[in-house]
């Protein structure tokens, strides 16, 4: 086995030894790393306390699930919809996992074997894992024998995997499907003969090892800013085999080790408990792992449970399930900030709700799954919901740890389900998996997601390494935000400068800005949201110093369906020209340019047949206006988003926009008035009903 030099303290003892295959077989103990405060050594289930299933599921919750399945429509439904998806496994060919592929792939790059990788380490074994864990709570639920034999079949198929292959990610790879086939072997372990459970004994040795020593170097090579999912998911394998084994010194690693679950809750949690990653779909890659291994132990009566724990400064787990409620659009859409892989997500989909249900029975947990049509097999091992619970009160919000800001048209609990509009404006620090996205805008209303940071979709296994992602997605041509000479913002670990928020019954208000040059050498910028009655104002100031500049106004509309400003507008569409794109880098996914030159105010409209979206905007100064297509996926054959830049080339801009949500064409006017001191003034007027706004002014610091 060949080993790549990296740490001498973490792989050292590993080389002495031989590698895997020399020192991790049945029966023997796996080497002690450096680094690591226990030695895993052997890992007997005979020998540890208490029956089986024991720690994913409880008589009296197998003992629910049964009756709730048999009796009750709904658990029927969902055990129905389960076994649709079970039972295509019972067929699926049992091959022997080939890890032969690591032979070459250890002579290259980590950074070349992203995809490989994930394939061999994680989506290969997955399959069988996930299977196995999947036939064995079918055999639970319905006692057919035929589950439980394949679901063996599965879990015993993983048994010889050595864990040869190193990268970044395997730690988590491993662990996120040792985690499935840990519950399998918990749930079929009365079935299985001596030898079979010491063989997946042994594989579990060899799995504890892996994470172990992959944590070690995440944790002394500070791997993904110090704190990151990964580690999560580290610790909640090793904590898992903790509580399977009778291992309290795997347990108290897991919650109390270096960057444990508690530190990571106390480091790791902003404001009211967003993970700090700077991407919203990432909150659950972080504490899911904990929420799973929390109630586990809640099963086994292992106290303190990572479920109760208070940490430093207040911090608890549940605090990262009840702040994603904060940030919803009315419909429950999750903001796609950040790495987000083209996704969409309504928090009801998140079925990690489910888990948090049983664990902590909160009244919000409840009305959230009430929303979900489609629920999952722990719903009917969960306690039964409610018949009747409150929505949970909204309102405008700031978050300025994160430096997240939201404006809403309706408060309360009547936001929900209705056609209320958020305004979604980020000045984030540069997190792991942040995007050059600072002082971009997301819009929603009419249960659409009307201005998003885009991302066209990867088709290859591993969206984060993939290309589209690297290129394009990260990048300002992807954002809501501006563009300078076409380069993507700097990243910086430092929050913009908040100016204002202020949360009045007839305007919501934010204004941040960078004044410091931190996003582009020289360059000041502030923008200014302004949510009225029937409209948003949207002021960003651009200010390059002595320098001439290309200044970018970016903007996406809606998603693939939706019609483009000169597809609802023939007469624009005759004033279009062709525009040639750029060749080289994030510019050469864009498609079918064309621009015209305004003649006066900019009115540009985008519709899918059941919403418009307008957009009235002021034209001075402006050089073009670039209309184009942002791929929706990798495919060259892909669905296109509408997107526009508004370019000039200058030294100073003021992009002002007035956005309208409606059924029908309004009509609008956006007049600037004479400034004060500290204040641009603008008049808006929509439908003859005219409102004034002071934006605070972009000056010298």
């Amino acid at each position: 086995m060949r080993l790549r030099p990296l740490v001498a303290t973490c792989w050292g003892l590993l080389l002495a030894f031989g590698g895997a295959e020399a020192c991790l077989a049945v029966g023997q103990s796996v080497p002690a790393i450096q680094g690591l405060p226990f030695e895993i050594g052997r890992l007997e289930a005979d020998a540890a306390p208490g029956g089986h299933p024991r720690l994913f599921f409880t008589a009296a919750e197998v003992e629910r699930g049964r009756r709730r399945t048999a009796e009750d429509g709904g658990g029927r439904d969902v055990l129905l919809r389960f076994l649709a998806m079970a039972d295509p496994k019972l067929e699926a060919e049992i091959k022997p996992l080939d890890e032969g592929w690591w032979g070459e792939a250890a002579t290259k790059p980590w950074e070349a074997t992203y995809p490989e990788v994930y394939v061999h380490t994680c989506i290969e074994p997955t399959n069988y894992a996930h299977g196995a864990a999947t036939l064995a709570t079918a055999w639970l639920l319905t006692g057919q024998e035929r589950y439980a034999e394949r679901a063996t079949a599965m879990l015993m198929n993983l048994a010889g995997y050595s864990f040869r292959a190193e990268h970044y990610d395997v730690g988590m790879n491993y662990a996120g499907w040792g985690i499935h086939a840990l519950k399998a072997y918990d749930v079929l372990f009365d079935r299985l003969g001596s030898g079979q459970r010491a063989a997946l004994d042994a594989m579990m040795a060899r799995l504890a090892w892996a994470v172990a020593r992959n944590d070690v170097y995440w944790i002394d090579n500070g791997i993904g800013g110090g704190l990151n999912n990964h580690l999560a998911w580290h610790k909640a394998m090793l904590g898992l085999l903790g509580l399977f084994y009778g291992r309290p010194e795997m347990v108290e690693y897991c919650l109390h080790g270096r960057r444990g679950m508690v530190s990571l809750l106390e480091e790791g949690l902003l404001d009211n408990g967003l993970w700090c990653e700077s991407s919203l779909i990432y909150q659950f890659a972080a504490v899911d792992p904990m929420l799973v291994f929390g109630n586990c132990q809640r099963r086994v009566g292992f106290q303190p449970s990572i479920l109760e724990i208070v940490g430093a400064n207040g911090r608890t787990l549940k605090q990262a399930y009840d702040a994603m409620f904060d940030v919803l659009a009315a419909d429950g859409l999750i903001p796609p900030i950040g790495d987000a892989y083209g996704r969409r997500v309504r928090l009801w989909e998140a079925s990690s709700y489910e888990v948090a249900w049983a664990a902590w029975g909160d009244p919000k947990h409840a009305w959230l799954l009430r929303h979900n049509d489609r629920r999952g097999i722990d719903a009917v091992f969960a306690p039964a919901l409610p018949a009747d619970v409150p929505a949970p009160a909204i309102r405008s919000l700031l978050r300025p740890e994160h430096g997240y800001a939201f404006l809403r048209s309706s408060e309360g609990a009547s936001y929900w389900d209705s056609d209320a509009r958020c305004a979604f404006l980020t000045y984030d620090r540069s997190g792991v998996h942040s995007n050059a996205d600072k002082l971009s805008l997301m819009l929603f209303g009419r249960k659409r997601l009307l201005i998003p940071d885009v991302e066209g979709i990867s088709t290859t296994p591993h969206a984060f390494s993939s290309e589209i992602q690297r290129q394009l997605n990260r990048g300002g041509l992807s954002q809501n935000t501006v563009m300078i000479d076409g380069q993507d913002q700097r990243g910086t670990g430092r929050l913009l400068r908040l100016v204002e928020f202020r949360d009045l019954r007839d305007e919501k208000r934010v204004s941040a800005c960078d004044d410091e040059g931190l996003l582009y050498e020289g360059v000041r910028q502030m923008r200014t949201v302004a949510m009225a009655a029937d409209y948003v104002l949207d002021v960003f100031q651009v200010d390059c110093g002595g320098r001439e500049r290309q200044i970018d106004w970016v903007v996406h509309a809606m998603d693939e369906g939706a019609k483009a400003p000169d597809e609802l507008d023939p007469e624009l569409k005759k004033r279009c020209r062709p525009f040639a794109l750029p060749k080289a880098g994030a510019w050469r996914w864009l498609r079918n340019g064309r621009a015209f030159v305004p003649s006066g105010a900019i009115e540009l409209r985008w519709g899918n047949g059941e919403v418009l979206l307008q957009l009235h905007m002021g034209s001075a100064g402006v050089q073009d206006v670039i209309l184009l297509d942002y791929p929706a996926s990798d495919r060259p054959d892909s669905g296109r988003i509408p997107t526009v830049i508004v370019r000039t080339q200058g030294r100073r801009m003021v992009f002002a926009a007035v956005w309208i949500v409606s059924d029908l064409p309004r009509s609008a006017k956006l007049g600037l008035l004479p400034p004060r001191e500290a204040s641009l003034v603008y008049e808006v007027t929509v439908d003859g009903a005219a409102r004034q706004h002071l934006v605070p002014r972009l000056v010298d610091r």
